[in-house]
């Protein structure tokens, strides 16, 4: 019954169908929602920001320097990036500015503060060897709890 149900429905009938699931299912069970939530976010991006996941964790930035939020925007960084010949790959430049601004708001004050001191910071932080495939993402959520 189920599957007939489900080769006949539309893809907005679905989405319709699933977001109301979602929605009980947060209600109900809260920490059961947001591990589905988690892996499924996984299953899209892999270990990696989105713009919607990079805004929210940046949002949080309480930063040494007494501001709150970035302290630079993924344009600004994708540009100086651009210029200087600097490549995200294999991250994305949401991972990059994750760990750009994170390290701002981190060490401000503990190291040179120039865009060019943080830029190498960042692709040190980004390109450590020993590190899995997304090091910015996994560090957030890591942070995060």
């Amino acid at each position: 019954m189920h599957t007939q149900m489900l080769e006949e429905a539309t893809h907005e009938q679905l989405k319709s169908f699933l977001l109301d699931q979602f929605d009980e299912l947060k209600r109900t069970m809260p920490e059961l929602y947001e591990d589905m939530e988690e892996e499924l976010y996984e299953h899209i991006y892999g270990p990696h920001f989105s713009k919607r996941k990079y805004d929210c964790a940046v949002a949080k930035l309480v930063n040494q320097d007494g501001t709150k939020g970035p302290h630079w925007t993924v344009q600004q960084i994708v540009d100086y990036a651009k210029s200087h010949g600097i490549q995200f790959a294999p991250n994305t430049e949401y991972d990059f500015a994750y760990a750009l601004n994170m390290l701002y708001s981190d060490y401000y004050g503990a190291v040179p503060d120039s865009v060019e001191s943080y830029f190498r910071l960042a692709k040190a932080f980004l390109d450590d060897r020993d590190a899995p495939e997304g090091k910015a993402y996994l560090y957030y959520k890591a942070m995060r709890h």
